[in-house]
């Protein structure tokens, strides 16, 4: 049997214990990196689709079905839940590494520049003993590295901004005393890609009209800084006397990664 995913989680691990230059708080670090990337990729990558199972029939195969489930969950014999244990290595591509650094680690609110640096570090340094293992080959290596190294940066700069947002939205959002008192007249949400960015404002676009910019969205320059033309914002905006404001924010994606907008549920609203 070849080697699973789990099986180099593991055994990089081990290594890492027996280590004398790795502290009790790196080694934690490292088990919450594997924790973060098997949860992405066993309920958010495609390494784990369902299988169709062709449906009953008839009403009576139905209930012949259903009884037969929950007779094998009553007995402790239905077990779905997928694992990486059964996950071979190989099955693992690049791709599934810049997701999880450039998407699925900016979904976690509580998840910083220097969390997504560590990740990186992580990630890399397991890719180091594999190659010592001699689990991978050397070109493949060599993408996976670059892979990560490239979407670094860019979900750095991203959840940098998302949480430069966020502060500015709990300090009121520049709203003028003006506006305040007054009732929204239009709301929109989703996700929003950056269509234009001056040295004061901001101009964004949904997918389902790319060409109706909405804006502009006045913000401060620090946090202009760090946004690029194609970064998708899960946002939510409003208007008032045809000034934009944001509303609520949610994570900011760099333009590498892509995620549509059902599949990502808004904030609970700030006060």
């Amino acid at each position: 049997m070849s080697l699973t995913l789990q099986e180099s989680f593991d055994s990089f691990l081990l290594h890492q214990q027996n280590d004398d230059g790795n502290t009790p708080e790196s080694l934690t670090q490292h088990e919450r990196v594997f924790q973060l990337l098997s949860e992405y990729l066993i309920y958010y990558s495609d390494l784990f689709q369902a299988e169709e199972v062709e449906a009953p029939s008839s009403p009576q195969e139905w209930e012949a079905s259903l009884e037969t489930f929950i007779d094998q969950l009553m007995q402790g014999d239905q077990d779905n839940t997928p694992s990486l244990e059964g996950l071979a290595f190989e099955r693992l591509d690049g791709e599934y590494l810049r997701d999880f650094i450039a998407w699925h680690l900016l979904r976690d609110p509580s998840v910083d520049s220097l969390m997504v640096q560590h990740a990186a570090e992580t990630l890399l340094a397991w890719l180091e003993y594999a190659k010592a293992q001699l689990w991978l080959d050397k070109d493949v290596l060599q993408h996976w590295q670059d892979t990560i190294q490239d979407a670094l940066p860019d979900a750095k700069r991203a959840a940098i901004a998302a949480h430069l947002l966020l502060y500015h939205i709990r300090l009121g959002g520049g709203v003028s005393p003006r506006l305040r008192g007054k009732r929204f007249e239009t709301f929109k949400e989703g996700h929003a890609r950056v269509a234009q960015i001056t040295e004061s404002e901001l101009w964004l676009a949904f997918d389902n009209a790319p060409k109706a910019m909405i804006g502009p969205i006045a913000l401060p320059k620090t946090i202009l800084q760090q946004l690029r033309v194609g970064d998708v914002i899960d946002i939510e905006l409003g208007t008032r006397e045809g000034v934009w404001t944001i509303v609520d924010i949610g994570p900011v994606y760099p333009a590498i990664v892509y995620v549509a907008a059902e599949e990502m549920a808004l904030p609970d609203k700030l006060i």
